[in-house]
This record gives structure tokens, sequence and C-alpha cells, in this order.
């Protein structure tokens, strides 16, 4: 196997990244979303595409992304499929043998950092796991004493304990535009910086229970929060702050919001510290 990976990366002369995977029909039919031609991003992309532990399995997903590999002429020399994070079959139906590569974070923080979307969500379930952020019983905060804990737990400004604890984190993320507004005001009126406050949400947001809380709680008060902050103060706040809460605060954000490559170039950094390559033992590459 990876005799054979050896011989067709080193007659690619561009790499492409084709949308949809395996059940998505011919590769050239298909939208481009990236292409890489320049001669040490492509022996990067070769490293991180086949360094890692063969499962001698495939995953039953169709997966989401290709990676086409294609020679001087143009001629398509071979292609493989990306399933979530970190996950690569190469020619799936002759092989059967996934790769779980060994720097995943490395692998598509360079895609996204070559406009392929939706690679900063991918990050969200290792984070999960990183931060133990797994949803328990219940799985929205409670209201009134019971729920006081939480917010100090979570980092939830001060200003808005007042507005909040009389809100189980249900009710807290489908509040009218009223109450979201005089929120906004508080907020403000205690963090005038644009910066300083995408800091404080971000870090608010990212030490949310996975998914209920995150997604459709506090999380959605807190996205109302954020989308009147410019996303280049957000940048600022994550680089200036790159702890794990913040990062994932940014991951639960792209997820929602999308992501031009702004959140993407600030937490980079952050994402390669906090989950770094795993060493990959001796024969299994």
């Amino acid at each position: 196997m990876i005799s054979w990976l050896m011989d067709v990366w080193s007659r690619t002369h561009v790499v492409q990244i084709v949308d949809g995977g395996e059940d998505a029909g011919p590769l050239a039919d298909r939208a481009i979303l990236a292409e890489l031609r320049n001669p040490s991003t492509i022996e990067a992309a070769w490293k991180l595409t086949t360094t890692g532990r063969f499962t001698g399995d495939i995953c039953r997903c169709p997966g989401d992304t290709t990676i086409a590999l294609h020679d001087d002429s143009g001629v398509l020399i071979t292609s493989a499929s990306l399933h979530g994070y970190g996950n690569i079959s190469w020619e799936r139906q002759r092989l059967h043998n996934d790769l779980h590569v060994a720097d995943p974070a490395a692998l598509h923080l360079l895609l996204a950092t070559h406009g392929v979307p939706d690679q900063i969500p991918l990050f969200l379930t290792p984070l999960t796991d990183l931060l133990n952020l797994h949803e328990g019983h219940p799985q929205f905060r409670p209201a009134g004493n019971a729920g006081r804990q939480h917010l100090t737990e979570r980092a939830v400004p001060h200003v808005l304990h007042p507005a909040l604890l009389p809100l189980t984190g249900q009710q807290a993320g489908a509040l009218s535009t009223t109450q979201l507004d005089a929120m906004n005001d508080q907020l403000t009126a205690a963090a005038p910086s644009p910066v300083d406050r995408a800091g404080i949400l971000l870090s608010w947001l990212g030490r949310l229970p996975i998914p209920a809380e995150a997604y459709w709680g506090e999380g959605a008060l807190i996205r109302h929060l954020l989308a009147d902050i410019p996303r280049a103060d957000i940048a600022t706040a994550a680089r200036h702050a790159p702890t794990a809460h913040t990062t994932m605060g940014v991951v639960n954000l792209a997820l929602h919001s999308g992501d031009d490559g702004t959140l993407t170039t600030a937490i980079g950094p952050a994402l390669r510290r906090l989950l770094p390559a795993v060493p990959t033992p001796p024969h299994s590459h």
C-alpha cells in the first residue's frame, strides 16, 4: 500500500480537491474546491495524506470531499475520499483500507487555507472530547439557584447573571428581540471594546455542552450577541486569547455561520497546539 502511494504521489503534478464523496458521480463533472500546484504544497499534502494508521476496514459513509491526483499531462492518476476528521480512503472500492492520518489538524488546516469549505467545523468532535463537553442530564442548564454554578463555570459575564438566572438554558436560546437587545446593551456597557466583548462571548460559547446547549440553548443567545461584532474583531480576540475554550467557541461559530478564512487563520496555531500529530508506530504507514 505504501509503495503504491509513494509511486502515485511521485508522479503527481496537480492535486485537485473536488466536491462530493464516493457517490457524487464522475470527478470531471464535480466542482473544484481547490487546486494545489506548488511543489512544496503538494509535498505537504503527500505527507499529510499518507502518514498514519491503516484500519483494515472502510467507513460506511460515502465521504464528502475527494482528493484527485493528476500527472504532468493532466491525466487522473488516482483519488481518495475524505471521511470526517482525519480519515482518508484511497481507492476505497479496490483497496478497502482506510487511513487515520497522523496529523489531521494540519491536513484540515491545509485544505481550509486553500479555500476548501467546512473544514473548521470538523474540529468540533475532537475538541468536544478534549474538553469533555459531552452533555449529560438534564441537557440544558436549570433555572434559579440550581443553575447558578453553571453560569460561573461557563464564565458568563456577571452583568448578565440577573437576566439569565430566572431562565433555563433552553429558554435562553429562545429570547425575544427585545430581550436580546437589552442583554447586548448591558454587555456593551460593561465591555465597550468589541474585541474584549468577543473574547468573553467566545470563551462562554466554548464551554457549553454539545450538542443541545451549544446549538440551541445558550449557544443561540451567544451567537446572536456575536453577530453585532465585526468578524475581524472576533478573529483578533481569538488570536489574543488562544485558549482551548475560546478556540472551541470559534469552531462553534464557524459551524453555524461559515468562515471566509478569517477565523481559520486566527485559530490555526491554537488548533495545532491543542491537537498535535499522533506518533505513528513502525510499519503502520
